[in-house]
């Protein structure tokens, strides 16, 4: 900004990049600011792993709502988003994607589920059953603690919780859908992770290639 004398007088307008206006009795110079419009590939890519992070976010929020609590100003979303970015890629058409094996849904001071596995019967069968050991020791893990199970479809997006079947100390839950049926366990993911019963808190995810 710019004050400016002029023997023609008042000067008020627009001239290129430059806006002449009076304020108190004085000319003043200003320069416009421009938008930032720049949409560069590396841009393009960034966005796109933004937006499908944002689309999983929507569909995970009753697990994520659980696992990821509002921590030092950050909420979930962007705690979920600041975890898994680093799980997402785009191609060169800026179609994003991310790798299921790597996504976490949950953080916290419980100490996590132990020897996590998830198995599917048949190919007609409906139901995925998770097994953990018992680790229970009284102090970061409780016996009592929640487990919540997460079943993703890698190819057509299906997701299934369960946030209430089970605790630590069960060592299992079984999660089914019609739409498990059907499916080949090599296109299914699991997710176990626990919580203190009051939702004070939560455990470091644990993840499975469902066999």
């Amino acid at each position: 900004m710019a004050r400016i004398r002029s023997i023609l007088g008042d000067i008020e307008g627009s001239a290129g990049q430059l806006t002449f206006t009076k304020v108190n009795g004085q000319n003043i110079l200003r320069q416009k600011v421009g938008s930032n419009t720049s949409n560069t590939p590396a841009q393009q890519n960034t966005r796109s792993r933004f937006k499908l992070l944002a689309d999983l976010y929507k569909k995970l929020a009753p697990a994520l709502t659980l696992g990821l609590k509002a921590q030092g100003g950050q909420s979930a979303y962007n705690r979920f988003v600041g975890q898994n970015f680093s799980a997402t890629s785009a191609d060169a058409q800026n179609v994003a994607s991310i790798d299921y094996l790597l996504m976490q849904l949950s953080a916290g001071s419980v100490e996590p589920l132990d020897d996590f596995v998830a198995s599917k019967g048949p190919m007609g069968s409906d139901t995925i059953t998770a097994t953990w050991a018992d680790n229970s020791n009284g102090a970061g893990a409780l016996a009592a603690d929640t487990v919540t199970v997460v079943v993703i479809n890698k190819l057509t997006g299906l997701i299934v919780t369960d946030a209430e079947g089970a605790v630590r100390s069960d060592g299992t839950l079984s999660v089914t859908n019609a739409r498990f049926a059907g499916v080949a366990s090599a296109n299914l993911v699991a997710y176990g992770f626990a919580r203190r019963f009051d939702g004070s808190d939560a455990s470091s995810t644990a993840v499975e290639q469902v066999s």
